[in-house]
């Protein structure tokens, strides 16, 4: 089969960018032929809210790609449709996530539609945006409108669909969760966790806490800042809350909740953007992923953690519960609740959780194989599921 993809590839950087590359290895490890129509151009620089939107992506997720597209340009989705239709395709995947490109992928999809029989399939992120942005509604279903079979990635999601598409028919969305992440080189050992914090400058003795990913007001970091004070008291400095990812929007009110916090000494603020190469170390390093977010669909960050057999805080908001199994992988608290939070993470080392919840952990992920999200893709591209 041939395949397409829309969206962005390197020298763009991000979540995004990662899975459409381990997808593509994966679809053509099972036989299939891919075309990757990328990005020429993410965001304009004035709309861009992190520190750089390109950078160097590790060897091994590189995979050949034609930029073409720039999400306010609507001769560059003219261009865009042309060269996909010139490959074509038996299905092309679109991964939506935000209605600031609704606009060129509807385009895509439309002309697609009217010039060539290729199946469109739109892979959800998110359908419900985490900010507010103008007209969302409309353009999210004037994109999404325009496939023929959905790949929602949370039960929420998928709930998401209908709510912004109702007509939608049940038999053309398929809900396959998002898959593990691997950020090994192939063919190179791990490290152990020492080793790993000795890569990092970490020390060897404390707990280790992590917070990774980008950093937007959505992700609650501002009450895992609040709910360091009560791990200081439980623990001393014998526990380090770790903060790693790109900060979208100022940085300095991060740096004063953590200086009013009480307890800055056992805070790492590390902000900027993380190599491929180096994503997997602070998974190792750590003990325990925190996501204590206010809202969410679903988050790749969690499949970071199981891939690493790394156990996981997380709040009861959107699809998280699904995938997090509250006393077994790790647990769930409400959103917003510092007290809550700091309770989970002093109950998970006072306890000592944290060889059962990787095993538990070693289990579960099984779930969440790229093979189950090819397998989705290959029902939707030949029309089985219409």
């Amino acid at each position: 089969m041939k395949l397409a993809f829309l969206g962005p590839a390197p020298p763009f950087r991000g979540g995004i960018v990662t899975y459409y590359a381990m997808l593509s290895r994966v679809l053509q490890g099972r036989g299939h032929s891919v075309f990757w129509s990328s990005f020429r151009k993410q965001y304009p620089g004035f709309l861009f809210p992190g520190s750089e939107q390109e950078g160097e992506t590790a060897g091994w997720l590189q995979q050949p790609n034609r930029q073409n597209f720039v999400p306010w340009s609507p001769w560059s989705w003219w261009k865009a449709a042309r060269d996909i239709q010139s490959e074509a395709p038996d299905a092309l995947v679109i991964k939506y996530w935000l209605p600031f490109f609704a606009p060129g992928f509807f385009a895509v999809a439309w002309l697609l539609r009217r010039w060539t029989k290729t199946r469109i399939i739109f892979l959800l992120d998110n359908v419900i945006a985490h900010e507010k942005y103008p007209f969302a509604g409309f353009l999210t279903r004037l994109a999404l409108g325009q496939g023929h079979g959905y790949i929602a990635q949370s039960d929420q999601v998928r709930r998401d669909l209908f709510q912004v598409l109702p007509n939608t028919n049940p038999n053309t969305v398929v809900t396959s969760p998002h898959p593990v992440y691997d950020f090994g080189e192939p063919g190179r050992e791990r490290r152990t966790r020492d080793e790993a914090r000795q890569e990092l400058d970490l020390p060897s003795g404390v707990h280790l806490v992590l917070f990774f990913g980008f950093i937007k007001p959505y992700k609650g970091v501002m009450n895992l800042i609040d709910s360091a004070h009560h791990l200081r008291e439980a623990f001393g400095e014998n526990l380090r809350v770790l903060i790693v990812g790109d900060i979208y929007g100022e940085k300095q009110p991060y740096l004063d909740r953590i200086a009013a916090s009480g307890a800055a000494e056992i805070i790492d603020l590390v902000d900027g953007f993380v190599p491929d190469e180096t994503v997997e170390d602070y998974f190792l390093a750590a003990d325990l992923a925190v996501l204590p977010y206010v809202s969410a669909t679903q988050s790749g960050i969690i499949q970071i953690a199981y891939n690493y057999d790394l156990p996981v805080v997380t709040t009861n908001v959107g699809g998280l519960p699904e995938v997090v199994r509250d006393g077994c992988t790790g647990y769930i608290v409400p959103p917003e609740n510092p007290e809550a939070l700091a309770g989970a993470v002093t109950r998970f080392f006072t306890e000592n959780k944290a060889a059962e919840f990787a095993a538990n952990v070693a289990v579960e992920k099984e779930k969440y194989s790229w093979d189950r999200m090819a397998e989705a893709i290959e029902k939707l591209a030949t029309g089985e599921s219409s």
